[in-house]
């Protein structure tokens, strides 16, 4: 009894108070004010910037903030991206964002930083719009923030070198946003590419001195989008990071050739600019994955000798389907010898194309096939001819993302040409899948799986996959969710089907 006594009383309960069910506010502990400044440093690193800055009103953090090691400045974050009146005094305009960074730096007091992200629209015309749209008092107030001369360009340098200086790891520049491009953009400050601390570095949409010397010699991974590289060869970034692990080239014009033989760099992702771009040159002999995107026809791939993972995505422009098929064609020859290999939406439809036109898909090894699709009627035979051709195929996932019509391109332009029957059109489709006969072992299917075609093709694959071990449905929270009862009658359905495999297993995961 006297234990029981201490225990409420330490817990700032009196048996008065207990028994009327009220416990005394002021004795309740604050544990968040028990815990050491670092700890709480720490936690407020993790939220976004604008949040963190807000808890100064807390007591349990007070001035915490200003020790934060991360700092999130996204402009995304104060307005409605799909809204057009992005420069209005309902909206966060450039010069409100500009004035919210400034204060914020003013009064940060941390001696170093990890992470220093920058994201809006660097755009002088927007500004100045903004700026005479003002009253005459509030223009003076704006200009004069921002110094004696207001320099829109200087002073977001200064930002950049405020992290730069406090030996950040991390920097995160992207001065497009949710906006448009401009043909006046932000120039790069060259300090930024000597820095011998970064560990990771992205720039979007901003301008590289073709003078810039480049030097970062702890430099892992490194992000370009929309940077022009005419001046400034992609080589000069490899040569200047000797610890470049990672490298992302997306809608960059100007790129010839990425040819490097690096032991370091593993991963390459790339996206050609344009249609009405040159052929780019990819022999990198040591990495270990790939993806491409985009305009993939424009790409020359060779010499990729070391190579386990792929990813190919592309447009839906299908100007000439023979063109494409040759570019696309070369392509997945070069990719032959992958294991993994991961086919986006509509570069399966080159496949359907292949498939109802009786083109030959190249043949190759791969044992690991993930599909990200809409799984329409038009991606079917697409998929059918990727299962005909991969006869080492052991393991097959299947993301179904939602939609139902490709693209408005696509169903427009192309895909009428093509005559794809509705119903189940795996009924249709003979026994011609060596892989299904004599490998294919394990089957993931995410995603929306209750779609008809979803139903269709676990059936199919039930059915055909004769060496099959396990058929694993996902219900987790980022597929497609249903009540208990919902999930017991498409189970109760699935597990109803007939299996070709005696050791097959349906499995149903909500990871």
């Amino acid at each position: 009894m006297e234990q029981r006594r201490d225990l409420d009383e330490d817990y700032g309960i009196s048996r008065r108070n207990k028994a009327k069910g009220v416990v005394e506010n002021e004795q309740q502990v604050d544990r968040i004010k028990d815990l050491p400044d670092s700890i709480l440093i720490h936690i407020l690193s993790l939220l976004p910037t604008r949040d963190a800055v807000r808890t100064l009103i807390i007591p349990s953090f007070g001035g915490l903030w200003a020790s934060i090691y991360n700092l999130d400045f996204d402009w995304c974050l104060f307005h409605d991206c799909s809204n057009n009146l992005l420069y209005t005094r309902e909206g966060c305009g450039l010069l409100r964002f500009a004035e919210y960074v400034r204060h914020t730096l003013a009064f940060h007091r941390g001696p170093k930083i990890c992470k220093f992200c920058l994201r809006f629209e660097f755009s002088i015309y927007h500004l100045l719009d903004e700026l005479m749209s003002l009253e005459p008092e509030e223009q003076g107030v704006m200009i004069g923030a921002g110094g004696a001369r207001f320099t829109y360009a200087g002073e977001v340098t200064r930002w950049i070198e405020f992290a730069v200086s406090r030996n950040a790891k991390i920097l995160d520049l992207d001065f497009l946003a949710c906006g448009s491009l401009s043909s006046t953009k932000y120039e790069l400050p060259g300090f930024v590419l000597q820095s011998s601390f970064l560990t990771e570095l992205k720039l979007v949409s901003c301008d590289v001195n073709s003078s810039a010397k480049i030097v970062m010699r702890a430099l892992k991974v490194l992000y370009l989008k929309e940077i022009a590289l005419n001046d400034v060869p992609i080589m000069n970034f490899i040569d200047g990071s000797p610890e470049l692990e990672s490298l992302t080239v997306l809608d960059c014009h100007g790129l010839r050739e990425l040819n490097c033989g690096s032991h370091k760099l593993r991963s390459v992702m790339i996206a050609p600019p344009g249609c009405d771009e040159p052929e780019v040159k990819v022999a990198c002999p040591n990495i270990k994955s790939l993806a491409i995107s985009g305009w993939v026809e424009l790409l020359e791939l060779e010499n990729l000798s070391s190579l386990q993972d792929a990813s190919v995505d592309c447009y839906d422009c299908f100007a000439s389907e023979h063109l494409d098929y040759f570019a696309v064609q070369k392509i997945l020859e070069e990719l032959h010898q992958v294991k993994v290999l991961t086919m986006h939406d509509r570069a399966i439809l080159f496949l359907t194309v292949w498939e109802s036109t009786n083109l030959p898909c190249p043949s190759n090894s791969w044992q690991h096939l993930i599909l990200r699709t809409m799984l329409t009627k038009w991606h079917l035979p697409g998929i059918a001819k990727l299962l005909r051709s991969s006869p080492s195929l052991e393991m097959l996932d299947i993301h179904i993302i939602p939609g139902e019509v490709p693209s408005i391109v696509a169903q427009e332009d192309w895909l009428p040409l093509y005559n794809i029957r509705e119903g189940n059109y795996w009924d249709s489709q003979d026994g011609s899948f060596g892989c299904l006969t004599d490998s294919l072992r394990i089957v993931r299917i995410s995603g929306d799986i209750t779609k008809d075609r979803a139903i269709q093709i676990v059936q199919f694959l039930l059915r055909k996959a004769l060496v099959l071990q396990k058929l694993v449905i996902c219900t987790g929270p980022n597929d497609c969710s249903m009540a208990a009862e919902e999930l017991k009658e498409f189970s109760d359905k699935l597990l109803s089907f007939p299996r070709g495999s005696p050791q097959a297993v349906v499995l149903f995961s909500d990871e």
